[in-house]
């Protein structure tokens, strides 16, 4: 098997939140998409780890993914440690990705921070061939994906490369909406209101598309070189 996207979140709703337009954009092409959720999130203030579940399917059903993982880390206490990151590799070399993305790279929650420096060093790992890992009773090749992508969450990073999700946003918003337990409908200007978070939302992805002349746009940091044969490519 072989993927295009592979989209890590340290909890169920980081890839909606940060993500979506790019999922959307991808797999309204054609193209394959996974998401892993590293946790359950249950250390949530709202919700349980039961209905967050129900949400991240219906989620991604509007991203129209074709799967999602659950790889049942510690809320609250995701480790980058040799345990964890195999079950990363495991992951990686199982869907091939050509992309991954994961969370961003300094947040407000600690497990974001964290999740991105495991996913990043699992993805480098993934590429090595004495590290050997199963599927089942399956030996799994080595893989690297061609870049591994940083989305932007809390905390405003200048991003290293913006994509226009004009077309697909309103969707985007639908998919975040399906978390009905995380977001109280507080219209008072509460941190944790779905309508304060919608407009978080929306505004930093008007600051990105205003850079690139489009109406909305995700950012995204690499650590890492973007090459390319023909800057036009880059337009």
């Amino acid at each position: 098997m072989s993927i295009d996207i592979l989209a890590f979140g340290a909890h169920p709703d980081d890839v909606e939140c940060a993500a979506a337009g790019v999922i959307i954009n991808t797999t309204n092409q054609g193209g394959k998409v996974v998401i892993v959720d590293l946790s359950r999130g249950e250390l949530g203030s709202f919700g349980d780890v039961i209905t967050r579940g129900r949400e991240a399917r219906d989620a991604a059903t509007v991203l129209g993914v074709f799967r999602r993982e659950q790889l049942n880390l510690e809320d609250g206490n995701i480790e980058n440690n040799h345990y964890n990151r195999l079950k990363v590799i495991q992951l990686i070399r199982k869907y091939r990705p050509k992309i991954i993305l994961a969370n961003a790279i300094e947040d407000r929650h600690p497990d974001h921070k964290k999740a991105a420096g495991l996913v990043a060093e699992a993805s480098f790992l993934a590429g090595l061939k004495r590290i050997e890992t199963r599927d089942g009773d399956i030996f799994q090749e080595p893989w690297r994906p061609r870049a591994v992508y940083h989305y932007i969450q809390d905390h405003f990073i200048v991003p290293d490369i913006v994509v226009d999700i004009s077309e697909v946003f309103e969707r985007k918003l639908v998919s975040i909406r399906a978390y009905e337990s995380q977001f109280v409908l507080a219209t008072d200007g509460s941190p944790n209101g779905i309508i304060a978070l919608l407009k978080q939302i929306e505004n930093t992805n008007q600051i990105f598309g205003r850079a690139v002349n489009v109406a909305y746009a995700e950012g995204y940091t690499t650590n890492r070189y973007i090459g390319t044969k023909n800057l036009l490519e880059l337009i």
